[in-house]
This record gives C-alpha cells, sequence and structure tokens, in this order.
C-alpha cells in the first residue's frame, strides 16, 4: 500500500499514480510533478460545461476507503452506492486505453473510479493492511483489517501443510 499521506494529499493532477516505483510523498518529490496529460482540456471545458474529472474523484474516494475499518470489498461497494446516491454531477472525464474522454451519466463512470482508486491505494495481493489514525507506526486495527489478516495468516498455516484455506 502507498504511504497514507502521499494518497490522501497527493493529486491525479500533479502524481502520477501508475508509476509503480512512486511509494511515498518523498519519491514523489524526487520524481517532481508529473501533470495529467488532460489538463488542459480539463482547465478549458471543465467549468464552462460542467465535468468533473473520474480521477479526481477516485482520489476522494481512495480517502474514505483507507480511512474505514471495514473489509476493503465491502467499502468499495459502500462508497459505490453513497457515490451513486449523492454525486451531483452527470459528465465526468475518463481515461481509457490511454485516451481522455467525455462520458455521461455516473453509473457509467462508477467502476472507473473504483478502479483507479484502487490503483492509487496500491494495495498489493497478500499485503496487510495497516489503519492508523494519524500515520505512525503503531497500528489500530480494525475490525476489516484484522478479519483481512487473519485470512493471511490461515492461508499461510494451511499451505505450510499443502492445503488450500477452506474459507476462501
Amino acid at each position: 500500500m502507498r504511504e497514507r499521506r502521499l494518497i490522501k494529499e497527493g493529486s491525479p493532477c500533479t502524481v502520477d499514480y501508475t508509476d509503480k516505483t512512486i511509494q511515498s510523498v518523498s519519491d514523489a518529490l524526487k520524481k517532481g510533478r508529473a501533470l495529467c496529460a488532460n489538463i488542459e482540456q480539463c482547465q478549458k471545458r471543465s467549468s464552462a460545461e460542467d465535468i468533473q474529472c473520474a480521477l479526481t474523484m477516485a482520489n476522494v474516494m481512495t480517502g474514505c476507503i483507507i480511512d474505514d475499518k471495514n473489509e476493503i470489498s465491502q467499502v468499495i461497494e459502500n462508497e459505490k452506492n453513497d457515490f451513486l446516491k449523492s454525486c451531483p454531477q452527470n459528465k465526468f472525464w475518463v481515461r481509457r486505453d490511454g485516451k481522455w474522454f467525455v462520458v455521461n451519466g455516473k453509473e457509467n463512470v462508477i467502476n472507473d473510479i473504483v478502479a483507479f482508486a484502487l490503483i492509487i491505494i496500491d494495495l498489493k495481493p497478500g499485503e496487510r493492511r495497516p489503519f492508523t489514525k494519524d500515520g505512525t507506526r503503531i497500528p489500530e486495527l480494525g475490525l476489516g483489517d484484522a478479519m483481512h489478516n487473519a485470512l493471511l495468516d490461515l492461508d499461510d498455516m494451511y499451505a505450510e501443510v499443502g492445503q488450500k484455506n477452506p474459507r476462501r
């Protein structure tokens, strides 16, 4: 998982979250600003045409995902539902296959938002999710984090005896 501060304070307008070598604020500072390829069009058209960027919406969603103490899949589902209920926007900048375009309808863009939120977080398979209030090293696990980590422990125990965890 990327450094909490980078997730919360970074912006897809200036940080290339697709670069896997950027894992912390210091990594981002070393690399320097990486302006979004769509920044000029976004600045020209967004306010005039009432277009919201899906990547900035994903950036907002990441804060909710990493702060929630529940299982990550449930948190994502809750965030999707909240977004669909509460977002007043109807037009979004979306990047698919390296190309930028405008998509109408929040239901047509929600999966793009979630996918990019997960890119920003960069939770690797099998990685334990630390949960801390202030970013310190002392973990204060939430229920979902504890369950996630317990399942990883069970996976390891079953693998030692050549079996697959039946809870998976």
